[in-house]
């Protein structure tokens, strides 16, 4: 019987050639379309469940947004007097909060990032934000010439290696797991470090010219205490009149989810459509096919092949096809996912960290899944009406292809 189906789909090749093109086209479209809805979900999960911080407090008048600074690496250079993290000190329902200092590198040479990368220098004695992440070697904090990077640098073998910034060296001691924020493309060192490199560096020390980076920070991270609402506590840091404005995490991750997810809602939808279209024409070129494979039948029956014989030879050659076209539409959509989660990132400011090995796996195994049910469901009609033909009628009123 194998055989047998093998060379009905040979012998019928551009009718064969469609039917897997028909196929290979609308598993495509539903494999990109999965990959990035599991991509951006497991993303924002990721983000929320690893994020570490509750509430970020930044320069008052700054114009960067939450989802700038949580879900990018893109360089923020927003500073404010260090003096308000002991006025941050008086707010009421705070289990815990580190400042950090943002400055950043250039895109220079081979020996540097090739392009911007925002360098965090954060304080190890009060940080609870890489804690989680840290290698028990990194966890009691790090010396002025260490370096840890987040996991979007692609060297794997980047630990115990040195590493150029902005023109000074510095050993890399660790790398963080992926955390679907900008973390996942940034360098931490001390906060110290990153001040002092500030006046060391020719080009950022133009912007410190008249001032201290020791006298600053930029942002501070805070993680709020049991049974806080954090609504109450937004309105806190206005009213307390400190320099910094406050931004929830939380909310900017919801703000986040409810864009996409009306997004991918209408991708969904046109999927659908598609794969709509696509039954409806396997549907006609089955109907035809049978038609014009009326005597074949007929003398298939005659020989002695019952109904569900014949049934099973036809359901058999259009999965077969249909497998074909899924195992190419899932190869060709895989191959196309990551320019499209670039497209992501840079509309959405999101993390490719989650888009690996495994997951690409489920969303190529669940095309193929698809491509057979949708062969199954476009031919079982049509088989059934060929495998229920009277064997002398079929060879009266057909003919042998």
């Amino acid at each position: 019987m194998l055989m047998l189906i093998w060379k009905n789909i040979t012998r019928r090749r551009a009718q064969s050639a469609l039917t897997v093109t028909i196929a290979m086209l609308t598993v495509m479209v539903f494999v990109t379309v999965f990959g990035v809805f599991q991509t951006v979900n497991q993303g924002l999960a990721l983000s929320r469940k690893r994020l570490g911080a509750d509430a970020v407090l930044i320069p008052r008048y700054a114009t960067a947004d939450g989802s700038d600074l949580l879900f990018t690496a893109i360089p923020e250079n927003i500073y404010m007097p260090a003096e308000v993290l002991e006025q941050a000190k008086e707010l009421t329902g705070i289990a815990s909060m580190t400042p950090q200092f943002y400055c950043q590198t250039l895109a220079l040479s081979c020996c540097e990032p090739g392009e911007e990368a925002r360098i965090i220098g954060y304080d190890s004695s009060s940080d609870f934000i890489l804690q989680p992440y840290l290698s028990e070697s990194s966890q009691d904090g790090i010396t002025p010439d260490e370096l840890i990077v987040g996991r979007n640098f692609e060297d794997d073998d980047l630990v115990g290696y040195n590493y150029l910034v902005l023109g000074k060296k510095f050993k890399v001691v660790d790398m963080l797991e992926p955390t679907g924020t900008g973390m996942d493309s940034t360098m931490f060192m001390d906060i110290r470090t990153a001040q002092d490199m500030c006046l060391e560096s020719e080009v950022l020390r133009e912007d410190w010219q008249d001032r201290d980076p020791h006298d600053y920070i930029s942002v501070i991270m805070i993680r709020f205490a049991d049974g806080v609402d954090p609504q109450a506590f937004v309105q806190q840091v206005e009213e307390s009149g400190i320099d910094a404005k406050c931004i929830l995490t939380g909310d900017t991750i919801s703000s986040l989810q409810s864009q996409l997810d009306v997004i991918m809602k209408i991708m969904f939808a046109l999927w659908a459509a598609s794969f709509l279209i696509a039954i409806l024409a396997l549907v006609g070129r089955f109907n035809a096919l049978a038609r014009e494979r009326r005597k074949e039948i007929g003398l298939l029956r005659a020989m002695g092949l019952k109904r569900l014989q014949v049934f099973g030879l036809i359901i058999g050659e259009t999965c077969t096809m249909a497998l074909m076209g899924g195992i190419l539409g899932s190869a060709a959509a895989l191959c196309c996912m990551n320019p499209v989660i670039h497209l992501l990132e840079d509309a959405f400011k999101l993390s490719s960290s989650v888009w690996t090995g495994p997951l690409a796996l489920l969303c190529g195994g669940f095309g193929i899944v698809l491509a057979v049910l949708l062969g199954f469901l476009a031919a079982i009609v049509p088989a059934w009406k060929s495998a229920s033909m009277d064997p002398q009628a079929a060879i009266t009123q057909g003919e042998v292809n």
